[in-house]
């Protein structure tokens, strides 16, 4: 993703309710909601911040399941940067994957990401057409769409969309009405950005592609100057040598950048499990940003009391810190480096009330592996809630809290968020998003 130059083009996303007490309402038994790992395809422009993003990824890799990775091209990498930088790196992830295992499960082997290395488009005449090409990376992608798993598939553009934009033309041309629309349904795209033409015509001739475009990624840039991180500390070159570049190991050296400027890093963000439950909806906000849409299939960014970047900002100190302890993990035994805090509550993550109710929710069994101490944080996230009056919290930063509900004729949903963060360093955060749903 070109920063700088997209900067000046973008500015013109089982347990019963228990009913105590009158009208208090507290939730059953501790439920974890499992999840299967997101189905993820990159397709990426092997610019600078790819690689870092992609560096970044590979410590992230555990988190979903990686069923392509596609050297492509952009407006601004018009013939792409080759196609062995991926293999080269994973190699090196290949190094530290037996230390990141110490730390948590999952993280896939050297040849299972290899194998799924393909190259698509990454010719300069093909940026704005949206014809069929026999690229092996766009026939990967109608490959994954049309296996027998049903689960979404997440094809992510780092760089152009125009490989997408092929295999979405190879799949209409060769393939049934019925191997079509059970493809399509499958497919997600997650792009940063417009990097070239082939975007628009995707969302014009398939509009019930479900489609992100994230333009908030420039929340990631350090030379911009639209919100309260800018000048941190987490941007300074001082930061990145300190966390990444040196003490963790020749990974850490493959950090291409001085500094934190990773424009492409929000298109996987969007699906780390951490608890903020975005990938179920692109309206809820995470650390991919927030988004919104008008017809169920098209998201844009969305704004945060006004600001088009805090969905993506507000995150920032978090994101930086879980980056800094995995880059820890490259090499430090486990009682060496910083764990994340297990959330335990007493009740659903999706709860259904009348008005008027009062709710208590209680949070004190949460753990930490490191025996660290930990504090709260509660809030309702306003802008995904669609209740008007947004109910006080008494006493927000103790683990347990009750509120109650307004009264009204009206509708609506909650987005209650617990922030528990322990004492280790870095500080990490792991986070519960209950949706509170009020029925009159």
């Amino acid at each position: 993703m070109k920063l700088f130059k997209m900067k000046k083009l973008l500015f013109p996303y089982f347990f019963p309710v228990i009913i105590l007490l009158n009208s208090l309402i507290c939730c059953g038994s501790s439920i974890k909601k499992e999840t299967a790992k997101p189905r993820i395809i990159v397709t990426t422009d092997g610019e600078i911040d790819d690689k870092t993003s992609f560096m970044r990824f590979l410590l992230y890799s555990n988190e979903f399941k990686i069923e392509g990775l596609i050297y492509g091209n952009s407006m601004w990498q018009k013939h792409g940067h080759g196609v062995v930088w991926m293999q080269e790196m994973i190699d090196e992830y290949g190094k530290i994957r037996p230390n990141l295992l110490k730390h948590l499960p999952g993280y896939p082997t050297v040849d299972e990401l290899k194998k799924v290395i393909y190259a698509g488009n990454m010719e300069e005449k093909y940026l704005d057409y949206s014809g069929p090409i026999e690229t092996d990376g766009a026939k990967h992608i109608i490959n994954v769409l049309l296996d027998e798993n049903p689960e979404p598939v997440w094809v992510q553009a780092w760089g152009g969309t125009n490989t997408i934009a092929q295999a979405l033309s190879d799949l209409k041309r060769d393939y049934s009405e019925k191997e079509i629309n059970r493809a399509l349904e499958k497919l997600w795209i997650f792009a940063i950005a417009d990097q070239d033409k082939t975007s628009e015509w995707i969302r014009e001739n398939f509009p019930k592609v479900k489609y992100i475009r994230s333009h908030q990624f420039v929340a990631l840039n350090y030379q911009h100057e639209g919100h309260p991180y800018s000048n941190h500390y987490i941007f300074s070159e001082e930061w990145t040598t300190k966390n990444v570049k040196e003490g963790h190991g020749n990974y850490g050296k493959l950090y291409a950048q001085k500094y934190f400027s990773e424009g492409d890093s929000p298109a996987f963000f969007h699906f780390i499990n951490n608890g903020l439950r975005a990938i179920e909806n692109p309206v809820y906000g995470g650390w991919g940003g927030r988004f919104e849409t008008t017809n169920g299939y098209q998201y844009f960014d969305a704004s945060d009391d006004g600001d088009r970047l805090k969905p993506q900002w507000r995150w920032l100190l978090d994101i930086q810190n879980d980056f800094a302890a995995r880059m820890d993990w490259c090499e430090n035994p486990f009682e060496k480096a910083n764990h994340y805090p297990e959330i335990n509550i007493n009740c659903k993550d999706d709860l259904t009330v009348k008005p008027g109710k009062t709710i208590s929710i209680d949070a004190s069994k949460s753990t930490d592996p490191d025996g660290d101490a930990l504090t709260y944080n509660w809030y309702f996230y306003k802008e995904p809630s669609t209740l008007k009056n947004i109910p006080e919290i008494k006493n927000p930063e103790i683990s347990k809290i009750s509120f109650q509900i307004p009264s009204t004729n009206e509708s609506g949903t909650l987005h209650l968020i617990l922030e528990v963060k322990d004492s280790g360093e870095p500080v990490l955060t792991q986070y519960q998003r209950i949706i509170v749903n009020v029925n009159p």
